[in-house]
């Protein structure tokens, strides 16, 4: 740590000169009273004290500092995972009742028509859940049926995957390893499940469908918006046993490495090499806990310190720092108790001055200044050791935490949202809806249309209400229901419905305005919306579907999750967080029951013009309470906000009190 080796070698120089000077008064000075230079001596023992206090604190600081930064990047890793592999468990159970591959599966020889219609139907999918790079539908004797990746040459496959999955009762199985029915990828993430010919589990196997998650190309998106190019770690996902599964630097850490995952934190020697090690067992999501890996940053113990300082961009933080109930009592101790130590040692200097005066030793004069400037160096030493410490250290580590907290939420919604983007768009590709709105609609036919969207919606639980509408927006079915009331009626123009019904394109969705809406108990949301087109004619709008995306307690669960915790799990008090647009409008809001949606957020309106994919930090008061104020503008996931027309800037500030 070179802050405490420049602290320590200028300190030892001054004691060094003070010891000096003491043993030439006492060489020159009998006259004096001894007295004067052992009262020294033992205000110089009392600066040595407070120095190893200092040096403690400085380390302390330092380390955990350190620690703090690569726990967080480690535990966001593993759980921004786990969240999406969570979508995935849905995914393939909502495939695998997929009607037209269930008809296509019982045809005892399909055609080549026949196969097409479904590989085009998984590339549809595919299109919109871009996470995935194969699906693979085989019967139940392994052979291929129907895939995507054309470099695939599997044709038939015993891996035992697809026997556990026909005799599993699970709603799924998740299955990392290599795998041959990807042979060329050293390693497959597969979610697999039974097709059978209803939704019963115990009806008649058809065969299993395969879901080929794009695990490489995930994880090193997670690693990249984690680690700075300044970081010189390496984090890694490790396999239950401690296998490494994924790297950010294969060279140095390669897979299939091994580490113990039983300590959370240590030193640990990996190829002669000594690094501080974080390993974090994911907190889960709604339950899922995946197949238990962990996350883990490694730092090199000879490199961990060596990083340049944050520039002090926010100007002194001494005088709030003083009032911070987070800086450390220890260190005010410290600077207050070195300045009295320097307070006493110059009322011994004035002693020994009038001492020195009485028996005419002027030669003693000179060594009382030089112990006078000596211990006014050391008590300035002291000071700026603990005022850079504050600022460089405790402080950068509050506005570093805050920032990264605040850039971490809205990645989180643009993730969360990404999916709900998906959702409309392949629910909108349902036959049984085209088919029937292409006709003449029934009774029957708008109660089937109504006990699909209930399915659909059983197994998607983070929308309160699905519905279809036809091509002059009637809406003709609802999943809910208790607002079967709406059925009938015609759908808001604020809706996005209007513009939904104007594209075909099956890759466009259109999203409403974060307003209120009586579709959700006139409370504010985002309604998702894609058309419904003809099977036959692909270009002729029939009408389209809308969901009603539950963003009250969603959202807030977002912002809850990465507010700050004391050791026992419990939020910090006075700490919230808030999504809100650039016209400062709160989206969401965590933890301050006196804001709600809609409300304006009364900070300076600079502080909203942050650019998109940027995080930033800042001291602000609010409401006459100092806070550490983490900020992030919303950057999109994937396709979603960066390449498919749909713009919706979004603002997570992360307020943490001090």
């Amino acid at each position: 740590m070179p802050d405490v080796k420049s602290f320590e070698n200028r300190l030892a120089q001054l004691n060094g000169w003070w010891g000096k000077i003491t043993l030439i008064g006492k060489i020159n000075s009998h006259n004096v009273a001894a007295t004067i230079l052992d009262d020294m001596n033992r205000t110089q023992n009392k600066f040595g004290e407070l120095q190893q206090q200092l040096t403690q604190n400085l380390l302390y600081e330092n380390v955990q500092k350190l620690v703090l930064d690569n726990s967080s990047k480690a535990q966001v890793a593993i759980d921004l995972l786990i969240r999406n592999l969570f979508e995935r468990t849905a995914d393939v159970g909502f495939l695998a009742t997929d009607n037209d591959i269930r008809e296509f599966l019982a045809e005892p020889q399909p055609s080549r028509r026949q196969t097409d219609f479904i590989e085009n139907r998984l590339r549809e999918y595919v299109k919109k859940y871009s996470v995935y790079d194969e699906i693979m539908v085989f019967d139940t004797q392994g052979r291929l049926m129907a895939h995507l990746d054309e470099n695939n040459l599997v044709s038939c496959s015993d891996d035992p995957l697809l026997s556990e999955t026909l005799a599993s009762q699970e709603d799924y199985l998740e299955t990392f390893r290599h795998s041959d029915l990807q042979p060329n990828r050293r390693h497959s993430l597969i979610y697999s499940r039974k097709i059978t010919e209803t939704d019963q589990k115990t009806s008649k196997p058809l065969g299993v469908l395969c879901l080929c998650f794009r695990f490489d190309d995930e994880i090193q998106g997670i690693f990249a918006n984690l680690l700075s190019r300044e970081d010189v770690g390496v984090m890694t996902i490790l396999a239950v046993d401690g296998q490494v599964i994924a790297s950010s630097n294969e060279q140095l850490v390669p897979l299939r490495a091994k580490f113990n995952v039983d300590t959370p934190l240590r030193i640990n020697t990996y190829q002669g090499r000594d690094y501080i090690t974080n390993t974090r067992q994911t907190s889960g999501y709604q339950g899922f806990f995946g197949l238990g890996w962990y996350g883990q940053m490694m730092t090199p113990l000879d490199r961990a310190f060596h990083g340049k300082p944050s520039a002090n961009r926010h100007g002194d933080f001494a005088g709030i720092m003083e009032q911070a109930s987070s800086f450390p009592a220890e260190l005010r101790n410290i600077r207050k108790a070195s300045a009295d130590i320097n307070a006493d040692l110059g009322l011994l200097v004035l002693n020994g001055q009038i001492a020195s005066a009485r028996k005419n030793a002027a030669e003693f004069m000179p060594v009382l200044e030089a112990i006078k400037e000596i211990g006014s160096d050391i008590a300035s030493i002291f000071t700026a050791s603990v005022n850079r410490l504050q600022e460089v250290t405790v402080m950068s580590s509050h506005l570093n935490n805050a920032g990264f907290l605040a850039a971490l939420a809205v990645d989180i919604m643009d993730r969360n949202l990404y999916e709900r983007a998906n959702d409309c768009r392949w629910w909108a590709l349902t036959s049984a809806f085209r088919q029937k709105l292409a006709a003449e609609l029934s009774a029957g036919d708008k109660r089937q249309i109504s006990e699909i969207l209930q399915y659909i919606n059983a197994l998607y639980t983070v929308y309160t209400n699905l519905y279809v509408y036809n091509a002059e927006g009637e809406i003709l079915a609802v999943s809910d229901s208790k607002q079967s009331h709406w059925v009938g009626n015609t759908v808001d123009a604020a809706s996005g419905a209007l513009a939904a019904l104007q594209n075909p394109d099956s890759q466009k969705y259109s999203v409403s305005p974060f307003a209120v809406s009586h579709l959700y108990q006139n409370r504010h949301t985002y309604i998702y919306n894609a058309a419904i087109t003809d099977l036959a004619e692909p270009s002729r709008v029939l009408g389209g579907i809308g969901i009603v995306f539950d963003s009250e307690p969603q959202f807030s669960a977002m912002l809850e999750e990465t507010l700050p915790r004391d050791e026992n799990g419990r939020l910090l008090n006075h700490c919230f967080a808030v999504y809100a647009d650039r016209n400062q409008n709160i989206i969401a809001v965590a933890n301050r029951p006196d804001l709600k949606a809609g409300d304006k957020l009364d900070l300076d309106e600079k502080l909203f013009g942050l650019s998109n994919g940027r995080h930033s930090s800042d001291i602000v008061q609010y409401n006459d309470r100092n806070y550490v104020l983490g900020m992030a503008a919303s950057k999109g996931y994937r396709e979603y906000k960066t390449r498919d027309g749909y713009q919706n800037d979004v603002l997570a500030l992360v307020f943490i009190p001090f």
